[in-house]
């Protein structure tokens, strides 16, 4: 249960500190971490992941947008509480959880989402994104590679 909160509350709190410097530090400029394929710099996503649902009705999206990250954690806590599951999965569930509240948070407070972290290759960029969208996209990860250990362990 700790390794949960733990994590759940480490990520959000890593994710507030990083959004708030890359706000302060690079807000109007690019810091070139690796020539050519990393930058630092300051985006604001008024949509889900890769700007989706940025666009169409506002009160529709927020709605949208809020709503579905808060019975997300609902679910995730809910789930970790009754079914007291193995730790590694209980540490993806606070990545995702953490990653989840990053962002509900920025979407409440701000509107929108800060990301920073801009990945790119010749022309081609990947969407920018945070920490919290690391802590979402390696839970995930995690998950998918114990369930499938896991089904691959009982055949």
């Amino acid at each position: 249960m700790k390794l949960f909160f733990l994590t759940t509350f480490a990520i959000f709190a890593l994710d507030r500190i990083s959004k708030v410097l890359a706000v302060k530090l690079l807000s109007g400029k690019v810091k070139v971490l690796i020539p050519g394929l990393l930058d630092l710099r300051v985006a604001e996503n008024k949509g889900a992941a890769f700007s989706l649902l940025s666009e169409g009705n506002e009160l529709v999206r927020k709605f949208f947008l809020i709503a579905v990250p808060v019975f997300v954690l609902l679910g995730i806590t809910a789930y970790v509480l009754k079914r007291k599951p193995d730790s590694s999965v209980k540490f993806a569930l606070g990545l995702i959880a953490g990653g989840a509240m990053g962002n509900l948070y920025d979407r409440v407070v701000y509107g929108k989402v800060v990301d920073f972290i801009d990945f790119h290759l010749g022309g081609w960029h990947y969407p920018t994104f945070n920490v919290a969208d690391m802590a979402v996209s390696l839970g995930v990860l995690i998950l998918i590679i114990f369930f499938r250990n896991e089904s691959v362990g009982r055949n």
